[in-house]
């Protein structure tokens, strides 16, 4: 079974999975796996599905400058690749106290967070914040739901060579996959997991 026939039926799974976990009228989910894993495609599947609002992990990348990412330890990548501390900040901590949130977003382009830019995320329906990291275990306890996205690296180093994804200078490839493969088994995202989806 291909990889587009796969992810209808992940999202078919998330979707039951959220009637049992709506509070209020409101479900936060997180959907996590490894860069390339297919969490993208299933956020937007949710989308049509449950008209959720999607939060994107990309947007928290954290501004740095390259020479002092490039000399991160892959256990300092994980902690300082994406400013986790805004996306509870901003997002998670509003959106489970009840209130409304809106972040800044990270302009890919410039470096640094988008000037004079802001998203708002009304708390209602569902929301779903997609990404590598955003069910860390300092963040996992906000969601009411937490989805692994789970495909073979290979396959998910594939897609990303596919897509050109490049977000830093010389060795990223090595950089990036040894700090994911580092969080993966320190932290076992995936036998935190609330629910485990194929990703291919």
């Amino acid at each position: 079974m291909t990889f587009m026939t796969m992810i209808p039926t992940g999202a078919d799974k998330v979707a039951a999975a959220l009637d049992a976990r709506t509070r209020d009228g409101f479900v936060l989910v997180a959907l996590e796996g490894m860069g390339g894993s297919g969490k993208s495609t299933l956020a937007e599947a949710l989308a049509g599905l449950c008209a959720a609002t999607v939060v994107h992990g990309d947007d928290f990348y954290r501004p740095m400058d390259p020479g002092e990412r490039a000399a991160l330890t892959p256990e300092e990548g994980v902690d300082r690749y994406f400013d986790w501390q805004r996306l509870r900040d901003e997002v998670l901590a509003p959106l489970t106290a009840g209130r409304d949130a809106v972040y800044r977003r990270y302009d890919w382009g410039s470096g640094g967070l988008a000037p004079d830019e802001t998203h708002p995320v009304a708390r209602t329906g569902v929301v779903v914040v997609e990404g590598v990291y955003t069910a860390r275990p300092e963040l996992a306890g906000f969601y009411d739901l937490v989805v692994y996205v789970d495909t073979p690296p290979e396959e998910s180093m594939r897609r990303l060579r596919e897509r050109g994804h490049d977000h830093g200078p010389l060795d990223w490839e090595a950089r990036w996959r040894v700090a994911e493969e580092h969080y993966v088994a320190t932290t076992r995202p995936r036998e935190r997991a609330d629910l485990v989806v194929p990703g291919h």
